[in-house]
């Protein structure tokens, strides 16, 4: 058997090849040869009509490996985004559930005037007026009242008080700690 990656035994082959003394066999083995591996600069012409005499093999070429490479790293690479995306999701709607589930366990334990779902319209609001600075929120029933504290990016924090007015709810801002 020939040994195709050896440059003289490939030349003793392609002499046969261009003298048609070649099997299907040994001419197969010369395109394959030349769709996977660059031509030497004396092979290009002959790579050329060897690819050429058999199409099926051009989808084998480097580039066209190179090109499926390409595709597949995209792919995974976009999978692991839609992937980080999901779990950031499911970690805020945990968030939410906690800080609404701590409310409810306080308002039944305080008897808090104010109800959990208006403690939760609060917190969505908060997040809505400013939602790239703020990093956490936490609400904490204080009597009938709700201490509310947003942890900012910079390590800064905000509380709000919410309070019941008659039947109107209203939050007042309490503080800021720098």
């Amino acid at each position: 058997m020939i040994d195709i990656d050896n440059k003289l035994e490939r030349k003793a082959l392609i002499e046969r090849y261009l003298e048609a003394d070649t099997t299907v066999a040994e001419e197969r083995a010369l395109a394959e040869y030349y769709a996977m591996n660059q031509p030497d600069a004396d092979e290009d012409a002959f790579a050329q009509l060897i690819i050429a005499s058999n199409p099926a093999l051009k989808c084998l070429s480097n580039s066209g490996e190179q090109e499926f490479d390409r595709l597949v790293e995209n792919r995974h690479r976009i999978g692991f985004k839609r992937t980080l995306r999901w779990v950031a999701g499911i970690a805020a709607a945990i968030a939410v559930v906690a800080i609404v589930r701590a409310s409810i366990v306080s308002y039944i334990n305080n008897q808090c005037d104010i109800t959990p779902m208006e403690i939760a319209e609060t917190l969505n609001t908060l997040m809505n007026l400013s939602a790239d600075e703020i990093e956490s929120i936490t609400a904490t029933p204080c009597g009938k009242n709700v201490l509310i504290t947003a942890k900012m990016k910079d390590n800064s924090s905000s509380t709000y008080i919410l309070t019941r007015d008659g039947d109107a709810l209203t939050t007042y801002f309490a503080w800021r700690n720098q």
